[in-house]
């Protein structure tokens, strides 16, 4: 082997190496670019199945938070309890002391019972006797003729007085209309359970426009409707209808 040989043996193996040397850094950055390749699918599905991962540089906007206003529920009304009348009179073994029920004279002015369309057997009170009409002083001497009312008593089986019952007046009086409440008790010069509704203070005349009754404390009726008449007169100016329990 000449020294020609020689050299070209030796540029061959450089040329050789250089090769070698070129196809194991493109081997490389090949596999760096596979893994690469498989990282990166790697992370797309994590970022696709869980857009919210932090590795998500580009995340979705974050909902606001959902309000959750409660179901409006209807709150029942809850009626007062069961009403028991409060017997005025002490409970002593009879005799009873109480104060004396009032009657209708013989010399009262009686009025007209209009008939409703329930029977008293339907309640627990019904009236006492019929409505009568009379002079306001014998009860408010200084009231004279300035002045025009109803009033009476509550009683039960016994004939004791019954207080805290509601009594409701309604109709038409003077040409207005009138519909307002009381309780047996609160007038005591008409007796242990008397009530009273002022009505005006000039007597007026008027026929079946004006009714009481007994009611209870959820406002059903203890008694039929009692439509009376009332006077233009001074010896008439006071209405006195008492009511008794029947069972």
């Amino acid at each position: 082997m000449n020294f020609t040989d020689h050299d070209e043996m030796d540029r061959r193996m450089k040329r050789r190496r250089r090769r070698q040397q070129s196809d194991v850094f493109w081997n490389f950055l090949t596999v760096i670019t596979l893994l690469a390749s498989v990282g990166l699918v790697g992370v797309l599905l994590m970022i696709y199945s869980n857009p919210f991962i932090s590795i998500n540089p580009f995340p979705p906007p974050t909902m606001p938070v959902l309000v959750i206003i409660p179901t409006s529920t209807a709150t029942p009304v809850v009626l007062p309890p069961t009403w028991t009348p409060t017997v005025g009179a002490t409970q002593t073994p009879e005799p009873v002391t109480a104060t004396p029920i009032i009657l209708p004279s013989e010399t009262d002015a009686a009025i007209t019972a209009y008939p409703t369309a329930a029977g008293n057997s339907l309640y627990t009170f019904g009236v006492q006797a019929a409505p009568s009409a009379v002079n306001s002083s014998t009860f408010k001497p200084s009231t004279g003729c300035a002045w025009q009312g109803i009033a009476g008593q509550v009683l039960d089986l016994q004939g004791r007085h019954l207080v805290n019952i509601g009594i409701q007046l309604k109709g038409t009086y003077n040409g207005k209309t009138i519909s307002t409440q009381s309780i047996s008790g609160t007038h005591t010069q008409y007796g242990d359970s008397g009530y009273e509704f002022p009505l005006g203070t000039t007597p007026i005349s008027s026929s079946g426009l004006l009714s009481i009754q007994l009611i209870d404390q959820s406002g059903l009726p203890l008694s039929e409707q009692v439509i009376f008449d009332t006077f233009d007169t001074c010896d008439k100016n006071l209405v006195l209808i008492n009511f008794r329990q029947v069972k």
